[in-house]
């Protein structure tokens, strides 16, 4: 029942977003977000920028992003082949505004974009605090787009983002924990 209920509000929410704040403007920018062509270099370059520039975060930076998409991704792809949850487009069928192509029928839960662009976030965000709400900000435009463009429900969304500050954070802990015990010795 809770379950039910809960599948119920989650498509709820979808075509809310889906149908209703659908527009001129965010149909032509929302799929941008999907092919990762599009904005990929923006972060590939964000990120060997600060390689370059920032050599007291360097070697944080250099293993942690790497370790980060690794994670995420694999574990999300482990449960979305585990769990086959159908897309929305295949699983609601009526209604649905799908702006990209088909593709990956079965392969909705969990978002993996969610947990890459989180797991980036979240790593991206303890290194360099004062500007986190930018890095939050891009990952919360990613995860909208997913709904918008009919390819991700919410908890679909919200899955992906778990998996990905759950990795961030965890190999934030660890490299923290051997950070600070090579300090000890």
């Amino acid at each position: 029942m809770f379950l039910e209920s809960l599948l119920s509000l989650d498509r709820k929410i979808f075509l809310f977003i889906n149908n209703q704040l659908s527009n001129p403007l965010f149909d032509w920018l929302m799929p941008l977000f999907h092919h990762p062509k599009y904005f990929l270099p923006f972060i590939l370059l964000l990120w060997l920028y600060l390689l370059i520039k920032d050599n007291k975060n360097r070697a944080k930076l250099a293993v942690l992003v790497i370790m980060v998409i690794i994670l995420a991704d694999q574990t999300g792809l482990f449960l979305k082949k585990w769990l086959l949850r159908e897309r929305p487009w295949a699983g609601i069928n009526e209604g649905v505004i799908l702006l990209v192509r088909e593709s990956g029928r079965n392969y909705s839960f969990p978002s993996n974009h969610a947990a890459n662009i989180s797991g980036l976030a979240t790593i991206f965000s303890n290194i360099y605090p004062n500007i986190k709400k930018y890095f939050w900000g891009f990952a919360v435009i990613i995860m909208f787009s997913r709904m918008y463009i009919g390819v991700h429900y919410p908890l679909d969304i919200l899955a992906g983002s778990i998996i990905g500050i759950s990795m961030g954070g965890l190999l934030l802990f660890v490299w923290d924990f051997y950070q600070n015990r090579s300090n000890i010795n």
